[in-house]
């Protein structure tokens, strides 16, 4: 995703000339403005919602399932993004706006298995709407086996940044998401991740962007022991005030 974007801020180009006659329409479930929409308070994952269904809407075959490369390269949800999300870089704002509509339900999200039939076997990241169709979709599709994990990076001490996920937020994960985390696990020490999620839930801040900029902090400034008790024990409280500018008001 790149933000070489030009959206003409303060200009003429800012104004909409109205809907065409006889454009396609999207069609909305009813939840979405009744139940969803309401719940939301993340602009990614509206737009991140509102673009899959679109993309979805546009699927011919049944059961509609749509690849997630083809929603995180849509170049209007990529200007929506940016839009909305200034703050945020926009690989950070998708894949925020994924998990969270993951997580509350609206989505379906699975690596599936691609090229069955070819010796080359691969797999791929698709996305369906959480409704009878797309649960079938999901269901009848090849899934990942379990055998492939045995592919993964080995996992550290203590259950590895998967399990201390789980741990502090309790919440499902996007592919992209695991891909994220194990990443990072490569790059940062297994303490530094441990007390960075303890720092988070501490926070009550459920969010990997959050925790990925007390990484970052560390790294760039270095870590500075005394910011916990005495002890430095996995449980012990951080300094609340010294990361709170990074939570999102």
């Amino acid at each position: 995703m790149s933000r070489e974007l030009n959206h003409g801020h303060g200009s003429a180009a800012d104004r909409f000339e109205g809907f065409a006659p006889g454009e396609r329409v999207t069609p909305i479930p009813q939840s979405f403005w009744l139940e969803l929409l309401p719940r939301m308070n993340d602009p990614a994952e509206l737009a991140v919602t509102l673009y899959a269904l679109d993309g979805l809407s546009r699927v011919r075959r049944f059961p509609r399932r749509l690849a997630l490369a083809e929603l995180r390269n849509a170049r209007p949800l990529i200007e929506a993004l940016d839009s909305l999300c200034p703050e945020r870089e926009l690989e950070q704002a998708f894949n925020d706006g994924l998990s969270a509509a993951v997580e509350r339900g609206s989505l379906l999200c699975e690596r599936i298995q691609s090229n069955a039939h070819s010796p080359q076997v691969g797999w791929s990241d698709w996305i369906a709407l959480n409704d009878v169709d797309g649960r079938r979709a999901m269901a009848f599709a090849p899934s990942l086996p379990a055998a492939a994990a045995s592919l993964q990076p080995a996992q550290p001490r203590g259950g590895g940044i998967v399990q201390l996920w789980q741990d502090a937020f309790g919440t499902g994960l996007t592919p992209l998401l695991r891909d994220e985390l194990l990443e990072a696990e490569a790059r940062y020490p297994y303490d530094w991740l441990r007390d960075a999620f303890t720092e988070a839930a501490a926070q009550h801040v459920r969010s990997w962007r959050y925790v990925q900029r007390i990484l970052e902090r560390w790294q760039e400034e270095g870590r500075d022991e005394t910011t916990r008790t005495a002890g430095g024990g996995s449980g012990s409280r951080m300094d609340e005030s010294r990361y709170r500018h990074l939570i999102r008001e």
